[in-house]
């Protein structure tokens, strides 16, 4: 008997032994790995996801970033995050969106754990999310408040001998400015001064709520900076100077010795491949380009209004970024409308404005959807003049609070070579016409009185059609007179909001879950980007799938390599572009302007907008 228990014993003994060595295993930690680093796009772009491909990087969307902190979030399997943020080219709307989904992450009861090699004003609003931040031994905190500067080319027209013929509809409608003036006029330095208080108020919260600091003390830390290291460690700006090994060692120690760093966290992208077989890639190549019919379930269409407005197909622009087309956004809406699975539309607008025309028809197209089907429209960094046309048939509008929105107003004019062509170049032309307008578009003189008077009054009709279209859908919901808030205005998204422009605050992941909730599909809903990915975009997803998982350090972080945008003109300019980026993005949007008004002498796009840097 005696011998029984004392076998008993030894075998709980054991079983105890066994459980308490099997414990690290059992309690081992997860953590998601997100480096930010390159373009953060709106829309998937197959020319950047190329070029990533090829530099061994992934191109990342604002929505996927979002996506998967949300789905890390809800996973029980993931017990906290670690954010490196190295070069990211990012926007300040889209800093907040993240940080509403690492707050949201954090509120979930898993921490964030930040690393800054340095940072500037957008990379420490972002870190600002995270509990904690661990600054590179050394570096600086430049968050030396916002700048902005606007450029102006009369001086050089009059040096070459070009003169700029250009009108305006609205007193704040300062698109062509530039071409006209040496200085900016005193309303469009009005409207600079209110957009820029707007912004720098909306930074200078982010940084305070996500640090728990005073907005006074933050705003007298900006005077001060920029900032050391030490310095930013003793006003509490970051929790902990030194380096990235340290770093890493701290994340075991709040995790655990053999905590797992998830570097790659995605939805299956349905790609298998063989390796055994050699015939197994081109087999999968080729289901990539067979005709495919989407599953039948219920769907949100997502639709991407990014980049210079302009008649025709959705492009690179000739000088670098997206032109948003309005024959393949008329067949998105279409394809959206049409489709029975398609259950709410949700659009996505980042766009400066543009073609007039192009902007009614991609109007037209959007109305004609949401007149069938819920349809919410998401503001990113900017989406004022024909970016806020195309805007307002959605039955709510959200935007961020640092959005830039508004310039209802049409520009219109044409450049007069003669003096530069016949005076410096001594190239002489010789006109015929047949028609009493036939000269109207004539680039060797400027318009005589009645032709100015004819121009005005076809402008005054597209803004006035402009103002009917917006009153259409907002004329409940403004806080005051049309006349008082269009004539070129432009706003934040704040100020958007409290003049009835705009709905309310949020980001693209509210819209989504809006246009779910309004078509009553739950959480059980997909999203489809509209138009359907190309076989090239699939190709690509192939492509970087192939490149197998990571094996450097878990954590990682790398001399950055940063994807430039493909464009005949920007790709000509890299060194330009990367010591004088505003100068050029401002010289770029220039020549992007005068291409459109080239051919339809009338436009709606916003004047140059002030970067936040």
């Amino acid at each position: 008997m005696l011998r029984m228990i004392a076998n008993k014993r030894r075998r709980a003994a054991l079983l105890l032994v066994g459980f308490l060595g099997a414990w690290p295993a059992l309690a081992e930690k997860s953590v998601l790995r997100l480096r930010l680093d390159g373009p953060v796009m709106e829309a998937p772009d197959e020319a950047t996801g190329l070029l990533a491909v090829m530099q061994q990087q992934k191109a990342t969307t604002l929505h996927e970033l979002v996506q998967t902190i949300s789905r890390a979030a809800a996973d029980r399997t993931i017990d906290g995050l670690v954010l490196i943020i190295e070069q990211p080219e990012i926007s300040l709307p889209q800093v907040e969106e993240l940080t509403r989904a690492m707050r949201a992450f954090r509120a979930a009861g898993k921490p964030v754990y930040c690393y800054l090699d340095d940072a500037d004003n957008l990379t420490y609003a972002l870190a600002t999310a995270a509990d904690h931040i661990t600054l590179a031994e050394n570096s600086l905190v430049a968050i030396m408040g916002l700048r902005a500067e606007l450029m102006f080319f009369k001086g050089l027209l009059d040096k070459i001998g070009v003169e700029a013929d250009m009108m305006h509809c609205g007193a704040y409608k300062s698109a062509l400015e530039p071409f006209t003036r040496t200085e900016p006029s005193p309303e469009a330095a009005e409207n600079v001064n209110w957009l820029l208080s707007g912004l720098y108020d909306r930074w200078v919260q982010l940084i305070a709520e996500g640090r728990k600091l005073s907005v006074e003390q933050v705003r007298a830390l900006v005077d001060k900076a920029p900032l050391t290291a030490a310095q930013a460690l003793q006003a509490a700006l970051v929790d902990e100077v030194g380096t990235f090994s340290a770093f890493k060692q701290r994340i075991r120690k709040e995790f655990g010795p053999n905590v797992k760093v998830l570097k790659e966290y995605e939805e299956p992208s349905g790609i298998k491949l063989d390796l055994e077989n050699p015939f197994a890639l081109f087999q999968v190549i080729g289901k990539l380009f067979e005709k495919t019919t989407e599953p039948p379930t219920p769907a949100i269409g997502l639709i991407y209004i990014e980049g210079a407005i302009d008649v025709g197909k959705s492009d690179a622009g000739p000088f670098g970024g997206n032109s948003a087309g309005s024959t393949t956004l008329r067949a998105a809406f279409e394809q959206a409308r049409e489709d029975e699975n398609i259950k709410a539309v949700v659009v996505r607008v980042d766009s400066p404005g543009g073609s007039a025309l192009a902007s009614d028809i991609i109007w037209n197209a959007a109305t004609r959807c949401a007149a069938e089907k819920p349809l919410v429209v998401s503001m990113g960094r900017v989406a004022g003049s024909g970016g806020y046309y195309v805007a307002v048939p959605g039955d709510v509008i959200l935007a961020e609070a640092t959005t830039i929105t508004g310039s209802i107003g049409v520009v219109g004019g044409k450049l007069v070579w003669r003096d530069l062509l016949h005076n410096k170049l001594g190239i002489t032309t010789t006109e015929f016409t047949r028609g009493q307008h036939a000269g109207l578009m004539s680039l060797n003189r400027k318009w005589t009185d009645a032709e100015r008077s004819f121009m005005m009054d076809y402008m005054n009709g597209v803004y006035e059609q402009f103002k009917g279209r917006v009153l259409a859908s907002r004329g409940q919901r403004l806080k005051k007179e049309l006349e008082d808030i269009a004539g070129g205005r432009v706003y934040t998204g704040q100020q958007a909001v409290e003049l009835g422009l705009v709905d309310q605050i949020g980001g693209l992941s509210d819209a989504l879950e809006l246009a779910a909730k309004k078509a009553g599909l739950g959480k059980d809903y997909k999203v489809r980007v509209l138009p359907k990915q190309s076989e090239m975009a699939a190709f690509l997803e192939l492509l970087r799938a192939l490149g197998g998982g990571d094996d450097k350090d878990e954590f990682e972080i790398t001399l950055s390599r940063r994807l430039t945008q493909v464009g005949n003109l920007t790709s000509a300019w890299p060194l330009l572009r990367e010591l004088a980026p505003e100068q050029v993005r401002g010289l770029l949007q220039a020549l992007q302007n005068l291409l459109i008004l080239q051919r339809e002498r009338v436009a709606c796009f916003m004047p140059l907008i002030p970067q936040v840097r």
